[in-house]
């Protein structure tokens, strides 16, 4: 029994020292966070290639299962094709330079000097060469610039026919979402970076991941992504694990909405959970005072007595905004029944594609993979460094939490096998 007292007095002892210790983290954390809110952002974007992280993976992978042959068989073809696409976006490249209006800084020649001008024609850059005399080999036609004006003070040389496509691009952006939708911030400033390199004909993809939360944050993160329609550019929007109420209100925006199979969508609706302990208050003599300018400054109240007016008060401006929901949807996607998706329910995968909350079952892993066959596929990202004390915070915080969490987790599995009598397990 001593040792039993002996070992709980070295418990509580390392509790309370563990304890202080993340108080002390968490107030060097939140100083931290209110010193980040009252200065300018100082984040920079990073940006990652998703084709050749998706390259190293497949070549890691085959170095481990295949034999060496077949592996430099392989690197062989890579490196030719790699040689290939560098060639052909050489090539590209030239033709966009050479369709780009030229300027002619020489003046026109005289009348009399036919013949020289002629000749300084037939000897002028390939970007000055009529159209007539460009019929050659493809090589050839694809390194001048067919279509040009006759030469004057100013030549202007037309796109050519002929011209390749640039090889088309898809930036990803990863928004996940809480109750204030802070990641909104970060949102604001990937749009912004994107829109200055995007062109019309790009793809954004943005994986959503939120249950929802405050109706003008998540105000504010839908109009981040509207910036993107504005744009021109083709918004997508990945749903893997959940889009609910909020995060839908974002998906809506896009012009297609992707879901994982068991991914939650929907919950179009609105609520508004108020605790109110007047009556405890009351029955210990304490008095509560709210004073108001106008009849519906303070609806319902959690320290005061609340009244059937503030209910109803409450009530209607909830439908309101539940209205302004079902409106901003119906904008967006208007071919949807909102009489029977806007009842606050939400639906996995395959029911919410039937219901038209979504256009396609696939995973962002799967959807992306497929782009980056054929496009240039580039994650985009905020990032705010952290100082080094708020960083220690963080890490500590998430390690005692997973180990509170695993030892909860023994503890509430030993119970459940001291207590289950039947059924799954």
């Amino acid at each position: 029994m001593e040792l039993l007292f002996d070992y709980l007095g070295f418990l509580a002892k390392t509790v309370t020292v563990v304890v202080a210790v993340m108080v002390i983290l968490s107030a060097v954390a939140s100083a931290a966070a209110h010193r980040a809110l009252r200065s300018p952002p100082t984040g920079h974007v990073e940006v990652m290639q998703l084709n050749e992280r998706l390259q190293s993976m497949h070549r890691a992978v085959e170095e481990a299962a295949l034999p060496a042959a077949v592996v430099k068989r392989r690197r062989k073809a890579d490196a030719k094709a790699r040689k290939q696409h560098l060639k052909e976006e050489a090539r590209r490249e030239k033709t966009r330079g050479a369709s780009r209006p030229v300027a002619e800084t020489a003046p026109e020649p005289p009348a009399s000097d036919a013949q020289e001008a002629q000749t300084a024609q037939a000897e002028a850059p390939s970007s000055e060469v009529p159209e007539t005399q460009t019929a050659q080999a493809e090589e050839q036609a694809a390194e001048q610039a067919s279509g040009a004006s006759d030469v004057g003070s100013t030549a202007v040389v037309e796109s050519p026919q002929s011209a390749e496509k640039a090889t088309r691009r898809v930036f990803v952006l990863n928004f996940e979402g809480d109750m204030a939708a802070s990641g909104v911030e970060s949102l604001r400033q990937e749009v912004s970076a994107v829109l200055g390199a995007a062109a019309v004909g790009d793809e954004v993809v943005v994986r959503v991941e939120s249950f929802g939360g405050a109706v003008h944050a998540y105000g504010l993160a839908a109009s981040q992504l509207a910036r993107i329609r504005s744009h021109g550019a083709t918004l997508t929007v990945a749903v893997d694990k959940v889009a609910a109420s909020g995060g839908y209100l974002m998906a809506a925006v896009a012009d297609r909405i992707l879901a994982a199979p068991f991914a939650v969508v929907g919950s179009i609706g609105v609520v508004a959970q108020i605790p109110n302990v007047h009556r405890l208050l009351k029955k210990h003599d304490v008095d509560v005072e709210v004073h108001t300018a106008g009849r519906f400054k303070r609806t319902l109240d959690f320290l005061g007595e609340n009244t059937e007016q503030g209910r109803a008060k409450l009530r209607e401006e909830l439908e309101d905004v539940h209205a302004l929901f079902q409106e901003y949807v119906a904008n967006w996607r208007p071919g949807i029944d909102l009489d029977a998706v806007a009842t606050g329910e939400h639906w996995y995968g395959q029911r919410a594609l039937d219901r038209a909350l979504v256009d396609e079952l696939v995973t962002s892993d799967e959807y992306l993979s497929r782009a980056c066959q054929d496009a240039d596929v580039f994650e985009v990202s905020w990032v705010v460094p952290k100082p080094p004390l708020e960083r220690l915070a963080g890490q500590f915080a998430s390690a005692l939490g997973t180990a509170l969490g695993k030892g909860a987790s023994r503890a509430l599995e030993g119970l459940l096998d001291r207590t289950t009598t039947g059924g799954l397990r």
